[in-house]
């Protein structure tokens, strides 16, 4: 039998600060060339937050009948069975319906055989689904005193993809509260969002911590943005006179959090929402010192110049951009900015961004980034290419620095390298601009007609259809070895649409 689910997380918890490494993670498969991966958690997130919640009614009557012999037997073939079900129907789609049969049915079925199969099921199983079910079952029984249950249920907990089930598990005890408070504070991603959620605000050091550190995640910081506001009491908070440094670095990251209502609701409908930004850009006045908090206050203005007028009133309106205006105006930014793109710190992305929204030149210490890691900084060849007086520097810097013959590894259909990652899409980032500058990077081309992601590909077709449209000439007339090359490949080409874009580049000498 496979090692337990609950053995892999107990022996990977970091025994000093309750958390699971970034990268643990149960999943062993290897991912193929254009299948989608889940973080933990994510499908029953997902579910959640953006599907019906309908429960298949079918299969929870037939896993309950299961549970009802394994409950008598402990048969694990009846367990099997049950896995063999849930090969379809998660367990967060049925369980609801599970707990309410077996509720129903509780008379005819010995308590402590429920609890005994329970944890057998949440601390022994190698299956996640079924470790779901022994969470779940937990919850039906007032467990707080019994060590092995809060135990199991903590451990199981720091993991993402358990964090829900062992959540309301513990909320079905006397003192469940304070167990969620301690998974909510050992999570990151989706486990994070459910805790944060559920969990009540029973004193003032549960409020602190949400306002300070509830609402970050490593999914989305919109899905607890308003939860957070309206459970930290964001807007008393932000009535203070000041605020410390780690409380100011929470409420920005809650107040920037409500601005995004793509997934969850938001500033719109929270009700302190003007007061709140303007109290929040007075607070930032003082205390925005890094660019992380430049970058907030950006965030704000952004989303107010672009905001609906009916939803945003004007004068709403002209008073936020008059509070981010005090903020950004700041000429201390200038040389910030600066500095964290010469060290390449944590926040060059954000310093990138930053620059671009001020309109500060920085190309000199972008290019100085660029050229020291090109995989690793690609993602800025787009733009700084659009300086024709960089372009064929940068041209042979890619053509020198990135493993053309390695990356050249022939035909696929991969939406996405499995290896290489920073070096394809550095590739990607100097084809886009390459086709304003025929006949030159034509190795850039070569590996990219002969790379197995086919964006590569098409980009390489589409920059050589920008040299003869801009030359008016046949890619024949160009280079008769890249036609020769565009021919060959469009042969074998796996991809309908990039087949036809090469075989339209051929034919118009064929």
């Amino acid at each position: 039998m496979n090692r337990s689910i609950y053995n892999q997380i107990n022996s990977a918890v970091n025994a000093q600060s309750g958390k699971l490494p970034s990268d643990f993670t149960l999943e062993k498969d290897k991912r193929e060339p254009n299948q989608l991966t889940y973080a933990p958690g994510a499908m029953d997130g997902i579910g959640i937050f953006h599907m019906s919640k309908g429960n298949p009614k079918t299969t929870a009557k037939k896993v309950v009948a299961l549970l009802m012999k394994y409950f008598k037997t402990k048969d694990h073939k009846y367990i099997t069975k049950i896995e063999e079900l849930l090969t379809d129907d998660r367990t967060l789609s049925i369980v609801d319906d599970v707990l309410e049969q077996i509720k129903s049915n509780r008379g005819k079925i010995n308590a402590d055989s429920i609890v005994e199969s329970a944890l057998e099921l949440a601390k022994n199983s190698d299956n996640a689904e079924i470790v779901k079910i022994g969470l779940a079952l937990l919850g039906l029984f007032e467990l707080s005193d019994y060590l092995e249950a809060t135990a199991i249920v903590s451990i199981l907990g720091v993991y993402d993809d358990f964090t829900l089930f062992a959540i309301v598990a513990a909320l079905n005890w006397e003192n469940g509260n304070n167990y969620v408070f301690e998974i909510a504070q050992n999570v990151d991603g989706w486990g994070k969002i459910h805790a944060v959620e559920r969990l009540e605000v029973e004193n003032e050091e549960i409020r602190q911590w949400i306002l300070r550190k509830g609402c970050e995640n490593g999914i989305l910081n919109a899905y607890l943005g308003l939860v957070t506001a309206e459970k930290g009491d964001l807007i008393s908070a932000l009535r203070q006179d000041t605020l410390d440094s780690e409380l100011f670095n929470g409420v920005s990251v809650i107040v920037t959090a409500m601005l995004d209502e793509g997934p969850v609701h938001g500033i719109s409908v929270y009700e302190h929402a003007r007061e709140a930004l303007e109290l929040y850009l007075k607070h930032s006045e003082k205390h925005a010192e890094t660019i992380k908090h430049l970058s907030h206050v950006l965030e704000i203005r952004s989303w107010v110049e672009y905001s609906d007028d009916e939803k945003v009133k004007v004068d709403y309106k002209a008073a936020v951009l008059t509070g981010c205006e005090k903020v950004t105006d700041n000429p201390k930014w200038r040389e910030k900015i600066q500095q964290s793109l010469k060290n390449r710190d944590d926040d060059f992305n954000l310093a990138v961004d930053a620059a671009r929204q001020l309109c500060l030149d920085m190309t000199v210490e972008i290019l100085s980034a660029v050229k020291a890691d090109p995989p690793k900084y690609g993602w800025q060849l787009s733009q700084l290419m659009q300086k024709s007086e960089l372009a064929e520097e940068l041209i042979a810097l890619c053509e020198s620095a990135l493993p053309l013959d390695e990356m050249a590894s022939g035909m696929g259909d991969y939406m996405f390298p499995d290896v290489l990652r920073d070096e394809y899409n550095c590739l990607d980032f100097v084809l886009q601009q390459l086709g304003k500058y025929p006949l030159q990077g034509c190795e850039l081309v070569k590996c990219a007609l002969n790379s197995p992601v086919t964006r590569n590909r098409n980009m390489a077709a589409r920059a050589l259809a920008e040299w003869v449209e801009k030359l008016k000439k046949t890619l024949f007339e160009i280079s008769s070895e890249l036609h020769d090359e565009v021919a060959r490949i469009s042969k074998i080409e796996v991809n309908d649409t990039t087949k036809e874009h090469m075989q339209k580049l051929c034919n118009k000498v064929d």
